[in-house]
């Protein structure tokens, strides 16, 4: 039977580090684009059709969509062209991009976010029909806002996360963000903005929801990510640090509500990259701004719960940059005065151009966390605080806070830590796991949240193999190696769970995309 997920369970598996417990991610095999980028970019969103049991992949590097299939023996993939597919029935859209895919809960439908070539001009949404053969075939295009940078299906909606980022630079245009969403029964699209939280602009930061100084909300809020529980839409304001949320009945928004900061005087986090040792401290005065990427719900006892990957993010267009960095010697002292033990650099938010922060704090990107929360009221549940740090360096040792462009211990201690870049919720066996992926260490860690004011633990594993090297992926600055991808998975982008009963194995299953790798990997939860 030639279909994606009948494997043979007896591959072995490749620098693989697990935790004990009841649960176990078991790695199952891999595909390979054939391509690779220490900057990421190559194989990013995944979605899984139970229909004609494939996977499909956004290669960014190449621009294609990856139909992956098993045959039997390995992994192989077809690759559509979807750009030739798309300008052949719409010459005046102008395709830039392919950023994010998705499949309908039956698996027969396909949409892809496409973006405009033009950072200022609404992207498309496209529908296809998945085949039992796992082929394609172009359906409908809808416009959506601009820069489609996520889409989901919700039973018969479409919607997509359009971040609207000021790409030319902020001397130029700043697009609108927003979310689209469209009614596949009556093909009606509603792209919903943020122009009525313009006049609240002082309420929100006054609650810790961050805006540039100068901007309003309805240009300054880059939606980034969603997930749908119910009557609602949760979407992630990146860089407000925020969650939105979107009413589907009545399609506006309903509230923003901050997901608050990592506070370093009670969490230790490491901090210096010049010592080549997991070296946690306290730091009085320093908060990580949680800036979540990827978002996850889900309802236990009749009440839905948000999960968050805490990742930070930067801004850089144009001439402008949110950064300070400070090198940690002869004196220097951190935007707030501060004079920190470490050594080396320390990359810090640049608070001085932003309203919702305290002044006299010390802020950097990121929370290094996974983060719940009740989305009755917005309040925190549970912090996995300090864990992906601790859990990690114990696991990898000797390759503690690697980037995912090369191996070396400590190098992104003094930035965003491991980076938590996406989550999903699955139920298995009437239990919550949290899976949550680390972009820059790699590997996923597996919690338990059925109690989502007291998620555990379960297992961390890691399919990167840190001391092999692809060749030709070597690049040099002043002539010293400075960037390269090492062999395994790496820089894990996507997450797609499985339940058992979707899945052709019986077991629930996680596929997850690998951006600097270009890899697809799959595993069974055992």
């Amino acid at each position: 039977m030639k279909r994606l997920f009948v494997l043979v369970f007896s591959l072995c598996v490749l620098c693989s580090t697990m935790f004990s417990s009841d649960l176990t991610l078991n790695y199952l095999g891999r595909y390979e684009s054939g391509m690779f980028n220490t900057d990421g970019g190559v194989m990013e969103i995944v979605a899984y059709s139970p229909y004609s049991q494939k996977a499909y992949a956004v290669n960014g590097q190449s621009g294609f969509l990856s139909i992956i299939g098993y045959d039997g023996v390995g992994f192989s993939g077809v690759d559509v062209d979807v750009k030739s597919m798309i300008e052949a029935y719409d010459s005046t859209f102008s395709y830039g991009d392919m950023t994010s895919v998705s499949t309908s809960e039956d698996g027969r439908l396909l949409a892809l976010a496409l973006q405009s070539e033009s950072y200022s001009e609404d992207g498309r949404i496209a529908l296809f029909n998945v085949n039992e053969d796992g082929s394609i075939t172009f359906d409908r295009l809808f416009i959506s806002g601009v820069q489609p940078d996520m889409v989901t299906f919700s039973g018969d909606l479409i919607l997509s996360a359009n971040e609207g980022e000021p790409r030319n630079g902020y001397e130029n245009e700043d697009p609108k963000g927003s979310v689209s969403v469209i009614n596949l029964e009556n093909g009606d699209v509603d792209t919903i903005y943020f122009d009525s939280f313009d006049e609240r602009r002082d309420e929100l930061t006054s609650s810790g929801i961050i805006i540039k100084k100068g901007s309003l909300p309805s240009r300054d809020f880059e939606p980034e990510y969603l997930s749908v529980s119910g009557k609602n839409a949760y979407v992630t304001l990146q860089e407000a640090n925020a969650v939105a949320v979107l009413n589907l009945e009545s399609l506006t928004f309903t509230s923003i509500v901050s997901l608050g900061f990592e506070d370093y005087s009670v969490t230790p986090v490491d901090l210096d990259k010049k010592d080549d040792a997991y070296s946690p401290s306290l730091y009085p005065g320093l908060y990580g701004i949680r800036m979540a990427d990827g978002i996850s719900t889900y309802t236990v006892d009749g009440e839905t719960y948000i999960v968050t990957a805490n990742e930070g993010d930067s801004r850089e267009w144009g001439d402008y940059l949110n950064e300070v960095e400070v090198e940690f010697e002869d004196g220097a002292l951190s935007p707030a005065g501060r004079s920190y033990d470490v050594e080396g650099k320390v990359v810090f938010f640049d608070s001085s151009d932003y309203d919702g922060l305290n002044d006299g704090c010390d802020y950097i990107f990121g929370g290094r966390s996974m983060t719940i929360y009740s989305a009755v009221d917005g309040s925190l549940t549970y912090t996995s605080a300090d864990d992906a740090e601790r859990i990690t360096a114990s696991a990898l040792p000797l390759y503690f806070n690697a980037s995912n462009d090369n191996a070396i211990m400590d190098d992104r201690s003094g930035k965003k830590g491991p980076e938590p870049e996406s989550v999903t919720v699955g139920e298995i066996d009437g239990r919550y796991y949290a899976f949550l992926a680390l972009e820059r260490t790699g590997g996923i860690m597996v919690y338990d949240v059925t109690d989502p004011y007291s998620a555990e633990f379960v297992t961390y594993s890691n399919t990167r193999d840190f001391e092999t090297t692809v060749p030709g992926s070597e690049e040099y600055d002043d002539g010293e190696l400075d960037k390269w991808v090492t062999g395994g998975d790496v820089a894990p982008e996507g997450l797609c769970f499985i339940p058992s009963d979707l899945s052709p194995i019986g077991q629930p299953l996680l596929i997850v995309a690998y951006e600097v790798s270009g890899t697809v990997a799959v595993f069974s939860i055992g």
